[in-house]
């Protein structure tokens, strides 16, 4: 029998074996990751210092011509991007004595860098691997090597990524045009606001994609280009070389109708700054409702439906009597219309589902803050062909009086009368003969062309309708009582809650004029008091907002901002020619607090021409959080004969706005509408680590051993 001392001495030698024999294989498996992670980096630098060593040649044939020196753009580059760590490995380590300089070890199982394995074979292969290899790390390489590959992972998970949810693959050129569906200015307001504030942001770009690790973006620039629509896009597609190397996203945008002025103006009405936000919040309660109040919800809805703009100047746009606030402010916006399922006329997807729908008008007036509101009900059965179909309507004015009630027999056979909730009944429809186009006839002679009409999920009474029409004031969107902007309150419960009626208990049925007036009563009580009266989600950030001002004294810095930032986001405007007067105001109101000139948030430079615009641009792009670039293009641009060149030169203002943008910056590339296509297209990239690391290839050396 083996004495009890020597055993445990074989075993603790046995133990202390197979844990140098793991230690060696964990230095093999990362010397190896190693390997793979320099040899990627490698192709990488190599394959980016081309196309930038090309992009340089051709941008430094027209040196002269721009006026910019290159040099600062480098330096500038190179220093934003000088911390970006890179492996690399011992000498013995580079090349195998058996292998060719081009192939590279596999490894045999994915593993984490501290990881164990217990498999067998991968012992085997590890052990030939090894011997095939025959490499040595001595322990402090193999700390050092772990070191730099943990920090490479940690550079990694901070890497800012954009990715499409189903609406903004919707909304993709690669999608068919006809299943296509745009997105809006707004949400590219959304996108930059969380580029600026992060997750803090009151506008947030869910509805279309999702910003990962928004504060590791670097900065933001923007590139508007007035009078280049889809169309002049789409017919020029391949000339575009530049730009369609740099961007992957490509979204159809509907934009505001072009005027000068306009693209930028929206832009610049989300608050940018700590100052700007104090200021609103102050003023409207809460961040959210501040965003809302400064915005012109009909501005994108102009762009889409017939309204005929020089009637603007001859209206009255005073509040109304009982008014505390603009009923303009209650209206949905062209991006919630969509997201609620009303019907509207734009092109894809849209435009087939809703082709057999008509105007409520031929031709609309601007909408203002004393147009007339309509409350409107409809009834529904169900018909033969599994839908429901309208079968009465009621229309009342603000003086609670029924402008129109009619009894509507649908196009197909009734199957349901649905009566617990239509009302409707089989006695009730035997002598109607009124159709649904007798309906529609009546209505665009009854409405007058700035009407507002207001109701409970009024897309459902629309679509009934088979009408679209640009104002409209939901009570389920601007009344909330859970908290939860999704969780809608019935028109029952709002009007217990509010007006303290009891409505919809009549046993036979709803009555589509109760509702109606209901609806009207409920948005004319809002009016009187606050836009966050019925709104617990305003309500709710009013209260906390005040609660962290009084506890804290400090009013500035005790906003929703305050969070993310220690300090105001920096923000350039640049233009091609001067703004309006209402941007300028804008931007004057944003640094009413400001003490002094350096302290200015907002820098705005109005340009003589497109040219100098871009080279500001370049210029000042790495000082600020954020830069709007705005260009203007004439008609005559794109004639026939100037088209090529144009794109060409556009083409080359892009790439030249990429070179600038620093590592982890977000570039965004707007083509606006022209007189002759509404539609534009956004284009968005986020600036890699490849091609950051190979614009500063000169100025970076890797961390040796």
């Amino acid at each position: 029998m083996i004495p009890f001392k020597e055993n445990k001495k074989s075993i603790m030698k046995a133990f202390s074996n197979k844990q140098e024999e793991r230690k060696e294989k964990k230095k093999k498996k990362l010397l190896a990751l190693a390997k793979i992670v320099q040899l990627n980096d490698d192709d990488r630098r190599e394959s980016a210092a081309e196309q930038i060593a090309a992009a340089t040649c051709e941008t430094s044939a027209h040196n002269d011509d721009d006026g910019f020196v290159k040099v600062t753009h480098k330096k500038k580059a190179a220093k934003a991007n000088a911390k970006k760590p890179q492996i690399s490995l011992p000498e013995q380590g580079l090349r195998t004595e058996d292998e060719p300089q081009n192939k590279r070890p596999k490894l045999a199982k994915c593993e984490s860098i501290d990881g164990d394995s217990s498999d067998t074979s991968s012992s085997t292969e590890l052990a030939a691997e090894q011997q095939r290899l025959k490499l040595q790390l001595t322990e402090e390489q193999y700390k050092d090597l772990r070191r730099q590959l943990r920090q490479r992972k940690r550079e990694l998970e901070n890497v800012p990524i954009l990715r499409m949810r189903e609406f903004g693959q919707r909304a993709s050129l690669e999608t068919p045009q006809n299943q296509r569906t745009p997105i809006f200015l707004t949400d590219i307001q959304h996108l930059l606001m969380s580029a600026l504030i992060g997750k803090k942001s009151p506008c947030s770009p869910d509805r279309w994609c999702y910003l990962e690790k928004p504060l590791r973006l670097s900065h933001s620039v923007v590139l508007i280009l007035e009078g280049l629509s889809l169309y002049h896009y789409l017919s020029n597609e391949s000339k575009f070389s530049q730009t369609n190397q740099i961007f992957q996203t490509r979204l159809e945008l509907v934009l505001p109708p072009l005027k000068d002025g306009s693209i930028i103006e929206e832009m610049a009405q989300v608050p940018l700054t700590n100052v700007q936000a104090h200021k609103l919040i102050e003023e409207h309660g809460s961040l959210e409702s501040a965003v809302e109040m400064t915005k012109d919800p009909t501005l994108l809805v102009k762009a889409i439906f017939p309204i005929n703009e020089a009637c603007v100047e001859s209206k009255k746009n005073n509040l109304n009597v009982g008014d505390k606030f603009p009923r303009t402010k209650l209206l949905l916006s062209a991006l919630q219309m969509v997201d609620e399922g009303y019907p509207m006329p734009l092109r894809g997807e849209l435009s087939e589902r809703f082709k057999d729908y008509v105007f409520t008008k031929d031709k609309y007036e601007p909408v203002t803050d004393n147009s007339p509101m309509f409350g409107i009900d409809c009834e529904m059965c169900r018909t033969i062909i599994g839908h429901n179909e309208l079968t009465r309507i009621s229309i009342v004015n603000e003086k609670l009086e029924t402008v129109y009630e009619t009894l509507v027999m649908p196009t197909n056979k009734i199957v349901d009368y649905l009566t617990p909730y239509s009302g409707i009944t089989a006695e009730m429809m035997q002598i109607v003969t009124k159709t649904l186009g007798d309906v529609q006839r009546e209505l665009k002679e009854l409405l007058p062309p700035d009407a507002i009409l207001v109701g409970q999920s009024l897309n459902f009474d629309l679509n009934a309708m088979k009408m679209m029409h640009p104002y409209v004031i939901d009570t389920s969107m601007c009344f909330n009582l859970s908290g939860v902007r999704r969780r809608k309150a019935k028109l029952q419960t709002l009007a217990m809650t509010f007006l303290k009626e009891a409505i919809q208990e009549n046993a036979d049925g709803h009555d589509s004029v109760e509702d109606s007036l209901a609806s009207l009563k409920l948005v004319k009580m809002k009016l009187a008091n606050s836009l966050e009266y019925g709104d617990e989600i305003l309500t709710q950030k009013k209260r906390l907002h005040d609660i962290m001002r009084l506890a804290s004294g400090d009013n500035i810095k005790n906003n929703l901002l305050a969070y993310a930032s220690q300090r105001d986001k920096r923000t350039a405007i640049i233009t091609s020619g001067t703004l309006q007067s209402q941007m300028k105001e804008i931007l004057m109101k944003t640094e009413e607090i400001s003490i002094q000139e350096t302290q200015k948030s907002v820098s705005l430079y109005e340009l003589d021409t497109n040219k100098q615009a871009i080279n500001k641009a370049r210029e000042v792009a790495l000082e600020h959080n954020l830069t709007i670039t705005n260009l203007r293009l004439g008609i005559e641009e794109f004639q026939l004969d100037n088209a090529e060149k144009t794109v060409m030169k556009i083409d080359k203002w892009i790439a030249k706005l990429w070179q600038t943008v620093a590592h982890n910056g977000m570039f965004l590339v707007l083509m606006g509408g022209s007189t002759e296509c509404a539609s534009g297209v956004a284009k968005i990239a986020i600036k890699k680590n490849a091609t950051a690391v190979a614009a500063s290839i000169a100025a970076t050396t890797p961390i040796t051993m």
